[in-house]
Protein backbone atom coordinates (compact mmCIF):
# COMPACT_ATOMS: atom_id res chain seq x y z
CA UNK A 1 0.00 0.00 0.00
CA UNK A 2 1.07 3.48 -0.91
CA UNK A 3 2.56 5.78 2.27
CA UNK A 4 -0.32 8.70 2.53
CA UNK A 5 2.32 10.98 2.12
CA UNK A 6 5.71 10.32 0.72
CA UNK A 7 8.38 12.84 0.83
CA UNK A 8 12.45 13.09 0.02
CA UNK A 9 14.03 15.51 2.98
CA UNK A 10 16.81 16.68 4.88
CA UNK A 11 16.47 15.93 8.10
CA UNK A 12 17.35 18.02 11.13
CA UNK A 13 19.23 15.97 13.75
CA UNK A 14 22.15 14.37 11.10
CA UNK A 15 21.87 16.47 8.00
CA UNK A 16 21.11 13.27 6.01
CA UNK A 17 18.63 12.65 2.99
CA UNK A 18 15.90 10.42 3.54
CA UNK A 19 12.84 8.73 2.06
CA UNK A 20 10.18 9.18 4.67
CA UNK A 21 5.74 8.99 5.60
CA UNK A 22 5.49 12.40 6.66
CA UNK A 23 2.84 13.81 8.98
CA UNK A 24 -0.08 15.81 7.21
CA UNK A 25 2.14 18.71 8.27
CA UNK A 26 4.82 18.14 6.71
CA UNK A 27 6.67 18.42 9.51
CA UNK A 28 7.68 14.61 10.80
CA UNK A 29 8.51 11.92 8.99
CA UNK A 30 9.24 8.40 9.36
CA UNK A 31 11.79 6.65 7.59
CA UNK A 32 11.55 4.01 4.71
CA UNK A 33 13.09 0.86 4.91
CA UNK A 34 13.04 -0.23 1.44
CA UNK A 35 15.51 -1.64 -0.88
CA UNK A 36 13.31 -0.65 -3.68
CA UNK A 37 11.06 2.61 -3.50
CA UNK A 38 7.86 0.99 -4.96
CA UNK A 39 7.97 -2.16 -3.58
CA UNK A 40 5.52 -3.85 -0.83
CA UNK A 41 8.54 -3.68 1.48
CA UNK A 42 8.60 -0.12 1.47
CA UNK A 43 7.14 0.67 4.86
CA UNK A 44 7.89 3.05 7.33
CA UNK A 45 9.96 2.00 10.05
CA UNK A 46 9.44 3.82 14.06
CA UNK A 47 12.55 6.25 13.20
CA UNK A 48 10.80 9.35 13.42
CA UNK A 49 13.23 12.21 11.89
CA UNK A 50 12.54 16.43 12.06
CA UNK A 51 12.47 17.64 8.41
CA UNK A 52 14.67 20.24 7.72
CA UNK A 53 14.12 20.53 4.26
CA UNK A 54 11.50 19.39 1.99
CA UNK A 55 13.38 17.85 -1.21
CA UNK A 56 12.40 16.80 -4.99
CA UNK A 57 10.06 13.75 -4.07
CA UNK A 58 11.37 11.48 -6.32
CA UNK A 59 15.47 11.53 -6.93
CA UNK A 60 16.96 11.18 -10.49
CA UNK A 61 17.90 7.91 -9.87
CA UNK A 62 14.81 7.02 -9.10
CA UNK A 63 12.35 8.69 -11.57
CA UNK A 64 12.20 6.57 -14.63
CA UNK A 65 10.47 9.03 -17.09
CA UNK A 66 8.73 12.24 -17.51
CA UNK A 67 5.61 12.08 -19.48
CA UNK A 68 3.53 14.95 -20.18
CA UNK A 69 -0.28 15.78 -21.82
CA UNK A 70 -0.49 18.95 -23.85
CA UNK A 71 -3.66 20.75 -24.08
CA UNK A 72 -5.98 18.68 -21.27
CA UNK A 73 -8.69 21.54 -20.25
CA UNK A 74 -10.55 22.86 -22.61
CA UNK A 75 -10.16 26.62 -21.68
CA UNK A 76 -6.46 26.08 -21.91
CA UNK A 77 -6.93 24.60 -25.90
CA UNK A 78 -9.41 27.54 -26.09
CA UNK A 79 -6.77 30.29 -25.14
CA UNK A 80 -3.75 28.79 -26.97
CA UNK A 81 -6.56 29.27 -29.87
CA UNK A 82 -6.11 24.76 -30.80
CA UNK A 83 -8.29 22.75 -31.35
CA UNK A 84 -9.84 20.00 -28.57
CA UNK A 85 -7.72 16.94 -28.72
CA UNK A 86 -9.85 13.58 -29.75
CA UNK A 87 -6.29 12.12 -28.32
CA UNK A 88 -4.08 12.65 -25.66
CA UNK A 89 -1.48 14.80 -26.96
CA UNK A 90 2.14 13.22 -25.55
CA UNK A 91 5.31 15.09 -25.12
CA UNK A 92 8.80 13.91 -22.70
CA UNK A 93 11.11 16.06 -20.19
CA UNK A 94 14.01 14.52 -19.35
CA UNK A 95 14.69 13.30 -15.76
CA UNK A 96 17.11 16.48 -15.45
CA UNK A 97 15.00 19.05 -15.32
CA UNK A 98 13.51 18.04 -12.12
CA UNK A 99 13.54 20.25 -9.32
CA UNK A 100 12.24 20.41 -5.36
CA UNK A 101 9.27 22.09 -3.70
CA UNK A 102 11.25 25.04 -3.15
CA UNK A 103 14.63 25.19 -5.23
CA UNK A 104 15.22 28.31 -7.17
CA UNK A 105 14.60 27.59 -10.93
CA UNK A 106 18.45 28.20 -12.45
CA UNK A 107 17.28 28.38 -15.87
CA UNK A 108 19.60 28.39 -18.72
CA UNK A 109 21.05 31.14 -20.49
CA UNK A 110 20.12 29.22 -23.38
CA UNK A 111 16.06 29.18 -22.60
CA UNK A 112 16.28 32.51 -20.98
CA UNK A 113 18.24 34.86 -23.36
CA UNK A 114 15.20 34.02 -26.13
CA UNK A 115 12.51 35.40 -23.49
CA UNK A 116 8.78 34.46 -22.71
CA UNK A 117 9.52 32.00 -20.12
CA UNK A 118 5.77 30.69 -18.87
CA UNK A 119 4.39 28.94 -15.82
CA UNK A 120 1.95 25.84 -16.17
CA UNK A 121 0.03 24.54 -13.05
CA UNK A 122 -0.26 20.69 -13.21
CA UNK A 123 -1.26 17.57 -11.45
CA UNK A 124 0.92 14.83 -11.41
CA UNK A 125 0.66 11.54 -11.60
CA UNK A 126 3.00 8.68 -9.56
CA UNK A 127 3.08 5.62 -11.00
CA UNK A 128 3.68 2.73 -8.88
CA UNK A 129 2.94 -0.59 -10.26
CA UNK A 130 4.44 -1.30 -13.94
CA UNK A 131 1.70 -1.11 -16.82
CA UNK A 132 2.04 -2.30 -19.64
CA UNK A 133 -1.62 -2.60 -22.24
CA UNK A 134 -3.50 -1.85 -19.27
CA UNK A 135 -7.90 -1.27 -19.79
CA UNK A 136 -9.13 2.52 -18.44
CA UNK A 137 -11.11 0.48 -15.82
CA UNK A 138 -7.65 -0.81 -14.14
CA UNK A 139 -5.73 1.97 -14.73
CA UNK A 140 -5.89 3.89 -11.55
CA UNK A 141 -4.56 0.55 -10.00
CA UNK A 142 -1.34 1.29 -11.27
CA UNK A 143 -1.28 5.16 -9.93
CA UNK A 144 0.81 5.51 -6.48
CA UNK A 145 -0.21 8.89 -5.91
CA UNK A 146 -0.10 12.20 -6.48
CA UNK A 147 1.79 15.69 -6.51
CA UNK A 148 1.99 19.30 -7.84
CA UNK A 149 4.02 19.96 -11.29
CA UNK A 150 5.09 23.11 -12.68
CA UNK A 151 5.72 22.72 -16.45
CA UNK A 152 7.86 25.89 -16.43
CA UNK A 153 8.28 26.57 -20.56
CA UNK A 154 9.58 28.46 -22.81
CA UNK A 155 7.06 30.31 -25.47
CA UNK A 156 9.93 31.16 -27.74
CA UNK A 157 11.25 27.76 -28.43
CA UNK A 158 7.86 26.19 -28.48
CA UNK A 159 6.06 28.56 -30.67
CA UNK A 160 8.34 30.78 -33.19
CA UNK A 161 9.10 29.08 -36.39
CA UNK A 162 12.48 30.55 -37.27
CA UNK A 163 13.62 28.10 -34.36
CA UNK A 164 12.17 25.15 -35.89
CA UNK A 165 8.33 25.27 -34.85
CA UNK A 166 6.71 22.75 -32.66
CA UNK A 167 9.57 22.41 -30.31
CA UNK A 168 7.44 21.21 -27.47
CA UNK A 169 9.78 19.02 -25.92
CA UNK A 170 13.14 21.11 -26.07
CA UNK A 171 10.95 24.68 -24.91
CA UNK A 172 9.77 22.81 -22.15
CA UNK A 173 12.99 20.35 -21.44
CA UNK A 174 15.95 22.47 -20.24
CA UNK A 175 17.10 22.03 -16.31
CA UNK A 176 15.03 23.18 -13.54
CA UNK A 177 11.79 23.16 -15.74
CA UNK A 178 9.91 21.00 -13.81
CA UNK A 179 9.52 21.42 -10.06
CA UNK A 180 7.81 18.89 -8.34
CA UNK A 181 6.23 18.48 -4.78
CA UNK A 182 6.12 18.75 -1.66
CA UNK A 183 4.83 15.35 -1.35
CA UNK A 184 3.55 12.51 -3.04
CA UNK A 185 -0.53 11.97 -1.49
CA UNK A 186 -1.51 8.36 -1.88
CA UNK A 187 -4.57 7.33 -4.77
CA UNK A 188 -5.94 6.26 -1.40
CA UNK A 189 -7.02 9.71 0.34
CA UNK A 190 -7.16 11.70 -2.83
CA UNK A 191 -9.35 11.76 -6.32
CA UNK A 192 -8.50 13.92 -8.79
CA UNK A 193 -12.05 12.79 -10.63
CA UNK A 194 -13.52 14.33 -7.40
CA UNK A 195 -12.52 18.38 -8.25
CA UNK A 196 -8.76 19.72 -6.95
CA UNK A 197 -8.18 23.33 -6.97
CA UNK A 198 -5.32 23.99 -8.97
CA UNK A 199 -4.04 27.86 -8.37
CA UNK A 200 -0.65 29.84 -9.81
CA UNK A 201 0.62 32.66 -8.28
CA UNK A 202 3.26 34.92 -9.77
CA UNK A 203 5.00 37.00 -6.84
CA UNK A 204 1.85 36.94 -5.08
CA UNK A 205 -0.63 37.56 -8.06
CA UNK A 206 -2.88 34.91 -8.96
CA UNK A 207 -2.63 33.61 -12.55
CA UNK A 208 -4.23 30.25 -12.93
CA UNK A 209 -7.26 28.98 -11.09
CA UNK A 210 -9.03 25.67 -12.26
CA UNK A 211 -10.14 22.58 -11.19
CA UNK A 212 -9.00 19.24 -11.87
CA UNK A 213 -12.33 17.83 -12.71
CA UNK A 214 -12.24 20.71 -15.90
CA UNK A 215 -9.76 17.97 -17.29
CA UNK A 216 -10.46 16.90 -21.00
CA UNK A 217 -8.84 13.19 -20.33
CA UNK A 218 -8.99 11.36 -16.61
CA UNK A 219 -5.91 10.24 -14.78
CA UNK A 220 -7.71 6.61 -15.77
CA UNK A 221 -8.08 7.71 -19.27
CA UNK A 222 -4.22 9.25 -19.61
CA UNK A 223 -2.72 5.81 -18.02
CA UNK A 224 -4.34 3.49 -19.78
CA UNK A 225 -4.01 5.17 -23.43
CA UNK A 226 0.04 5.92 -22.39
CA UNK A 227 0.12 2.01 -21.83
CA UNK A 228 -1.09 0.99 -24.86
CA UNK A 229 1.80 2.25 -26.62
CA UNK A 230 4.79 2.58 -23.94
CA UNK A 231 5.63 0.45 -20.76
CA UNK A 232 5.13 2.85 -17.83
CA UNK A 233 7.66 1.75 -15.01
CA UNK A 234 7.05 2.45 -11.36
CA UNK A 235 8.55 5.82 -10.67
CA UNK A 236 6.92 7.57 -14.09
CA UNK A 237 5.57 10.40 -13.47
CA UNK A 238 3.00 11.88 -15.86
CA UNK A 239 2.38 15.85 -16.13
CA UNK A 240 -1.50 15.96 -16.81
CA UNK A 241 -1.76 19.12 -18.66
CA UNK A 242 -2.78 23.14 -17.48
CA UNK A 243 -6.06 25.35 -17.23
CA UNK A 244 -6.53 28.35 -18.42
CA UNK A 245 -4.60 31.14 -17.26
CA UNK A 246 -1.21 31.12 -18.60
CA UNK A 247 1.05 34.05 -19.40
CA UNK A 248 1.04 33.58 -23.42
CA UNK A 249 -2.79 33.58 -23.82
CA UNK A 250 -3.27 36.82 -21.67
CA UNK A 251 -4.05 40.31 -23.42
CA UNK A 252 -1.48 41.59 -23.27
CA UNK A 253 0.85 38.56 -22.78
CA UNK A 254 2.41 38.29 -18.96
CA UNK A 255 6.02 35.99 -18.63
CA UNK A 256 8.72 35.55 -15.67
CA UNK A 257 11.44 37.36 -15.45
CA UNK A 258 15.08 37.23 -13.18
CA UNK A 259 14.35 37.39 -9.43
CA UNK A 260 10.32 36.26 -10.02
CA UNK A 261 8.58 34.07 -7.36
CA UNK A 262 6.48 31.14 -8.74
CA UNK A 263 3.56 29.46 -6.58
CA UNK A 264 1.63 26.52 -7.60
CA UNK A 265 -0.74 24.94 -5.71
CA UNK A 266 -3.24 21.67 -5.69
CA UNK A 267 -5.71 21.53 -2.70
CA UNK A 268 -5.55 18.31 -0.83
CA UNK A 269 -1.56 18.44 -2.23
CA UNK A 270 -0.05 21.16 -0.87
CA UNK A 271 1.96 24.15 -2.74
CA UNK A 272 5.36 24.51 -4.26
CA UNK A 273 7.56 27.69 -4.76
CA UNK A 274 10.37 28.52 -6.45
CA UNK A 275 12.27 31.61 -7.16
CA UNK A 276 13.36 32.30 -10.79
CA UNK A 277 17.29 32.51 -11.01
CA UNK A 278 19.01 33.64 -14.93
CA UNK A 279 21.82 30.97 -14.69
CA UNK A 280 24.71 31.78 -16.59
Amino acid sequence: MPVPRLVRFVAQDDGQQYYGAADENLKVASVLDCANLFSQGAKPTETNKTIARLLCPLSMEDCRSIVCIGLNYRDHADEAKMAIPTVPVVFHKPVTALAGPYDDLDVPEMSWSRGKLDYEAELVIVIGTKASRVSKEDALDYVYGYTVGNDFSNRTWQLDPTLGGGQWCYSKSFDFSAPIGPAIVSKDILDPAKGLRIRTMLNGEVMQDGNTNNMIFSVAEIVSFLSQGMTLLPGTLIFTGTPAGVGFGRKPSIFTKDGDVLKVKIDGIGEIENKIVYAK
